[in-house]
């Protein structure tokens, strides 16, 4: 059965849906959940792992040695996934923002905004209309 390693360290902000984000992971599907906070879990082998995920992690979480094995599993081919505050993650890891694409900045005030679908055949957008309405926080 595959495992996910679900990371949720925080040293800034620390959203309180972290237990409830953890307990959703488990029950998504075939595959073993290892959820840790403790630094050394990433300084250790990750080959165990399908993929590791940054439940909503924020400030920098890792140690020297978990930045390189991270990046090490990553450049051969582990998975990787980034979950709501990973964003604003690891600033002063420039390989970190790179893996993710982007970094948190801020957000206004929850608001009304427009979502305007591309693509409908995609997996993470067939089961929403052409033009989805919703009031949320609107990243930056």
């Amino acid at each position: 059965m595959p495992r996910l390693l679900a990371y949720s360290r925080t040293t800034g902000y620390r959203h309180d849906s972290i237990p409830a984000g953890i307990a959703a992971l488990r029950a998504l599907g075939d595959f073993t959940v290892d959820a840790s906070e403790d630094p050394a879990a990433l300084e250790r082998s990750l080959d165990p792992y399908a993929a590791v995920v940054f439940l909503s992690t924020s400030g920098e979480v890792l140690t020297p040695a978990g930045r390189a094995r991270l990046a090490a599993y990553v450049e051969g081919g582990g998975g990787f996934v980034g979950v709501h505050a990973a964003a604003c993650t690891e600033y002063d890891w420039p390989y970190y923002g790179t893996l993710l694409g982007a970094r948190f900045d801020r957000h206004p005030a929850h608001q009304p905004g427009r979502v305007v679908v591309e693509d409908g055949d995609h997996p993470a957008t067939r089961d929403l209309p052409p033009v989805w309405e919703f009031t949320d926080e609107w990243y930056d």
